[in-house]
């Protein structure tokens, strides 16, 4: 948490500075969205979860632009059946499991707009991003095993990777995009197990 806070405060700092001494328009707008996550490297099927923060845009000469902001967003995946032993060791079910996972996320991007008609530009970005997990759960379908914590000692709250977007915006206000990221540590120390999430979003400026 202490990492996300920090980089968003010099982030902010940045951008407010370059805005002030190279008379840059800064823009600052809320975002929501649908994300289909999965869990790489474990057997699973896609999960349905959602995205909602703040976001800040300071645009460039020549159309380009950086692009950051604070975001809650879901993760996970929906396991495949697996037979489990229960407590005890003396029966065995088979059940499958929900990861769920929440993170607070700072993506830093940079990108480009096109201007494609009047009022409408195509936009891409892409650049790194920084998460920290602040909670999650692993729920099984069935009841005969209690639900676990996502995140505990053998797990990394803290996630990196690289993520992109592509998308429209209408009259410098309105904005519509697909994203995705990937991530590149590992969610589970002793595994190969790494966040992967695509992303419909509708975002707003003021």
């Amino acid at each position: 948490m202490r990492i996300i806070k920090i980089s968003f405060a010099l982030l902010i700092s940045l951008i407010v500075s370059t805005s002030m001494f190279a008379q840059l328009p800064l823009t600052f707008g809320v975002k929501a969205g649908m994300n289909l996550s999965e869990i790489q490297k474990m057997e699973d099927k896609i999960k349905v979860g959602f995205n909602i923060g703040v976001t800040a845009e300071l645009a460039l000469p020549s159309n380009f632009y950086l692009l950051s902001g604070l975001e809650f967003t879901t993760k996970g995946a929906k396991g495949k059946e697996m037979s489990l032993t229960l407590p005890g060791g003396k029966n065995s079910v088979t059940d499958k499991a929900s990861y769920n996972a929440m993170y607070l996320q700072l993506p830093i991007h940079a990108g480009y707009k096109f201007d494609i008609a009047p009022g409408t530009k195509l936009l891409v970005h892409l650049g790194p991003y920084f998460a920290y997990g602040v909670g999650g759960k692993i729920k099984w379908d069935k009841k005969e095993i209690e639900d676990q914590d996502f995140f505990h000692d053998d797990s990394n709250k803290f996630d990196f990777g690289i993520g992109g977007a592509v998308g429209v915006e209408f009259f410098e206000r309105i904005e519509i995009s697909l994203a995705a990221d990937q991530g590149l540590t590992k969610i589970y120390k002793d595994t190969k197990m790494k966040n992967r999430a695509a992303y419909i979003n509708l975002g707003y400026k003021f």
